[in-house]
């Protein structure tokens, strides 16, 4: 590409102060479902019944488990740096007395982010994942639907994870952040 062409096609890419003043100035509507990835806006997909179902589910057992140790937080932003902004399913957080009211949270304050996937088990595997591993958050459940697989990532070094292992019938699983609390997630894909 010429350095004209450069110049003509350059992108703008967006801060994460930058997105929250254009939703601030109401630029998305209400209903817009929208994430900052590496300052550019993209459109996530509806929430299928499906989709919607796992959440609540991991959200009761997650939330079971963990009472009083950790904030749960359903479907809500995440910082992961200057440019980006995500929305993952569920995150396990550090507790803080604010409930992150005053700020989002961000890599340093995740145990555990869930990403569940129909439509967008290429999207989160492929885009996302790398995204988290180079946060260094410490580990990403991604719950494949069409699969009925959970995708298990640990230890995030070099902007990847360097345990991943996908779990077919999960039964009793732990956090690696908090070993000593397990959770009980034998019916996820509808097994007895």
């Amino acid at each position: 590409m010429s350095v004209l062409a450069e110049a003509l096609y350059r992108r703008h890419r967006l801060s994460v102060g930058d997105f929250h003043r254009m939703d601030g100035a109401g630029i998305f509507t209400p209903e817009a479902r929208v994430e900052l990835v590496e300052g550019e806006i993209i459109d996530m997909n509806p929430i299928g019944s499906a989709h919607a179902g796992k959440v609540n589910f991991l959200a009761d057992r997650l939330g079971r488990a963990f009472r009083d140790v950790v904030v749960l937080s359903v479907q809500n932003p995440v910082i992961i740096d200057d440019q980006t902004e995500l929305q993952p399913d569920l995150l396990l957080l550090r507790q803080r007395n604010d409930y992150y009211e005053l700020s989002h949270p961000q890599p340093r304050d995740v145990f555990l982010l869930v990403e569940v996937a129909d439509s967008s088990v290429r999207y989160d595997r492929d885009v996302k994942l790398p995204l988290y591993a180079r946060a260094g958050i410490p580990e990403v459940w991604i719950v494949d639907l069409a699969a009925t697989v959970l995708r298990v990532c640990r230890k995030p070094e070099a902007g990847r994870y360097t345990e991943v292992r996908d779990v077919t019938d999960p039964g009793t699983m732990s956090v690696s952040a908090l070993p000593d609390i397990a959770v009980d997630l034998s019916h996820l894909f509808g097994r007895a």
